[in-house]
């Protein structure tokens, strides 16, 4: 019966593991501290670089100044809100054997370690994305969304850190494949950094490699909002690339439970 009522309600315990993951960063502030703390120094930097950069230019790649430099504030900005530990929790977990505990769980593991990923991006957005975001509004004035924009960048950057999720949690899933890692899940956040526009617009690298990145979903998680955000896009062009943000988040999401399902298979084979 409990059972039953546990995969009856994966509401509930989604939001059993937030409060979880919620109550993980209030127990050890510190981290959001350092975030809070260093994000502006690196956005500040990059502000000052881009500066230079436009010292003897007035547009580059199609960004003036201040579009630029409302683009490299606002997308590490985000990075506060998409940021997740699970594919190195995941990795960790299946590397000591404990994954074994939540898989016997009643519920799918994805479910788990999204509600714990929600709760931290919660606290996260409250305490350090939010609180940023009005700083730097308010002290180097950077652009804001127009209003007509807004409904379709709120579901753009909520899928953009879905996205950010389900591949983290692909990232965590190798282990259960490989044993570790920790190594490839480096390489891979780093290049879903620079893939996805995240330090600078996709639009400043040349055409062969821009159009590369360009097959990927990444560019979902900053590059495409930060196009919707700045309003460098018509409002029916804001929508199709919404949907076709959608679309790689559904494949990813199905790929991510037959990944699921082939490592539960593989662990049990190797007995632990």
């Amino acid at each position: 019966m409990q059972a039953r009522l546990a995969y009856g309600n994966p509401l509930s315990i989604m939001l059993a593991m937030a409060r979880v993951g919620f109550a993980s960063y209030i127990a050890y502030p510190a981290g959001i501290f350092m975030v809070f703390l260093s994000y502006p120094i690196i956005i500040m930097m990059y502000r000052y670089v881009m500066q230079a950069l436009y010292a003897n230019a007035e547009k580059l790649a199609g960004y003036d100044l201040q579009a630029m430099l409302t683009y490299v504030t606002v997308s590490w900005l985000l990075n506060t809100f998409y940021m997740t530990p699970t594919g190195r929790n995941l990795g960790a977990r299946v590397r000591d054997g404990q994954v074994a505990m939540d898989l016997i769980k009643p519920v799918n593991l994805m479910l788990i370690y999204f509600g714990q990923s929600l709760g931290r991006t919660a606290f996260r957005a409250v305490f350090a994305t939010l609180p940023l975001l009005a700083v730097f509004m308010f002290v180097t004035h950077i652009n804001g969304p127009s209003p007509g924009y807004l409904p379709m960048l709120i579901p753009a950057v909520i899928q953009g850190y879905l996205l950010n999720f389900t591949m983290d949690y692909i990232i965590g899933l190798i282990a259960f494949y490989i044993g570790f890692n920790m190594g490839i899940r480096w390489a891979i956040r780093m290049i879903m950094g620079i893939a996805g526009g995240m330090v600078i617009p996709l639009a400043y690298f040349p055409d062969g490699i821009r159009q590369f990145f360009e097959l990927f979903p990444t560019q979902y998680m900053f590059y495409q909002p930060m196009q919707i955000y700045l309003g460098r896009v018509t409002t029916t062009e804001a929508w199709i690339l919404v949907l076709k943000s959608l679309l790689w988040l559904l494949f990813l999401l199905l790929f991510a439970q037959v990944m699921q399902w082939g490592g539960r298979k593989r662990l049990s084979v190797s007995g632990g």
